[in-house]
């Protein structure tokens, strides 16, 4: 039983600094493209080398973001674990493990959390820290094994203040052993992404474009979103939704009666794509309608292209959009409150710059990458008994739980 995230936070450094790099497993689910992927690939390519030796342990098969973390000289290994055989998956983890001898195992995704806890003892007993990325509405038993699971752990890390209240009032968390480091996001790659061009979509230059970007399934909601947009699209005859994604519900989405219900060429369906960035500084707005989040990493892309945010009042979505000042906040599930936001955006464009400008000020004070990584660097150390990682990290850079205080997003 490791003692919990809190009581390792307050204590006094109890050894000093190694000489030579700290080598850390990061074990996720999978790697391929996802908000929770992508964070881990920043994490491990952001991390200082002369303080940590990083290497990325992939329960799934090789998927495409492995490449990008070899590029980078980060070790990856993807085992190809079957999931209908969870004993043979820890036990392939654990042998990973012994061939890294990792000081300290960071866990993303529930699978990944769960596998490395029950494979640590056979791997020398490093702490595990997990890494609590959404508030799971959808698969009850998952807060279930979480708890179960949970004094294998020092803790976990949330995503979000909302997911961190889920995990305590829902999932039955010990609130000693959470902590609450934020999504953050380099707006290097947004800003070098050119704007595709609306006629390859379909979309007239003058049109006042709204974008969905995500997972066609009933967490994102987007029938909720069709019978908001349908109403305002019969309203304005300048008004476009394109919906960027995929997902086992798409059939049923494409011939709903609230898609049926949109004027003919006025609603896009894109499918999966590889230029998001692009796609974004091609639209006005994002529209995010889901019933419940972590912290949407493409909130934080829209904000950092300078696009103004049109979504629902969920975990994570409501620190990251300030109503009134980068976008609107609507109840998740009402069709008519999302109508009317989306119609009040369109009715404004100077409103949608503006809200887009701050969208990106916010981003470069509140969610950089550098200081996510550091928040985690500062989390290890304080974990393995290290000296923090340093005073060049700034007080108002540090996540709430790391420095005994609540921050406001």
């Amino acid at each position: 039983m490791h003692p919990p995230l809190a009581r390792l936070l307050d204590a006094p450094p109890s050894r000093p600094r190694p000489d030579r790099p700290v080598p850390v497993a990061l074990v996720i689910t999978e790697l391929d493209v996802g908000g929770a992927e992508r964070a881990l690939v920043s994490l491990a390519t952001g991390l200082d080398r002369s303080r940590w030796e990083p290497s990325v342990i992939a329960l799934g098969p090789e998927a495409p973001l492995a490449g990008p973390l070899r590029e980078a000289g980060v070790p990856v290994e993807c085992l190809g674990v079957d999931r209908s055989r969870p004993i043979r998956g820890v036990l392939r983890l654990a042998s990973a493990l012994r061939a890294i001898r990792p000081a300290l195992i960071q866990g993303v995704l529930f699978h990944a959390n769960i596998a490395a806890r029950l494979a640590a003892p056979m791997a020398g007993s490093p702490p595990v820290v997990g890494g609590i990325r959404v508030a799971e509405r959808g698969r009850r038993w998952h807060l279930a094994v979480d708890r179960a699971t949970a004094r294998l752990s020092p803790g976990s890390v949330c995503v979000s203040e909302g997911v961190r209240r889920f995990s305590v009032g829902v999932g039955g968390l010990d609130p000693d052993r959470l902590v609450v480091i934020p999504n953050g996001i380099d707006p290097g790659p947004v800003d070098e992404a050119p704007a595709v061009a609306r006629g390859s979509i379909g979309v007239p230059e003058d049109a006042v474009l709204a974008l969905f970007v995500g997972r066609l399934d009933p967490q994102k909601d987007v029938p909720t979103l069709l019978e908001a947009a349908s109403v305002v699209a019969s309203s304005r005859p300048d008004w476009h939704l394109a919906i960027v994604g995929d997902g086992p519900g798409r059939g049923l989405l494409v011939g709903s009666p609230a898609a049926s219900r949109f004027p003919a060429g006025r609603l896009h369906w894109l499918g999966r794509r590889g230029d998001v960035p692009g796609l974004l500084k091609a639209g006005d707005l994002l529209v995010l309608p889901s019933r419940w989040e972590g912290m949407p990493n493409v909130v934080l892309e829209a904000m950092a292209a300078r696009r103004a945010v049109v979504a629902t009042r969920v975990e994570g979505t409501e620190e990251l959009v300030l109503p009134g000042e980068t976008g609107w906040l609507v109840p998740p599930g009402d069709p008519d409150a999302l109508a009317s936001a989306l119609g009040e955006a369109a009715a404004d464009p100077d409103r949608l710059r503006s809200f887009g400008e701050a969208g990106r000020a916010r981003v470069e004070r509140h969610f950089s990458r550098t200081a996510v990584v550091r928040a985690y660097a500062d989390l290890w150390s304080r974990v393995l008994g290290l000296e923090p990682e340093g005073p060049d990290l700034l007080p108002s850079d540090r996540p709430s739980s790391l420095r005994g205080g609540a921050r406001s997003c």
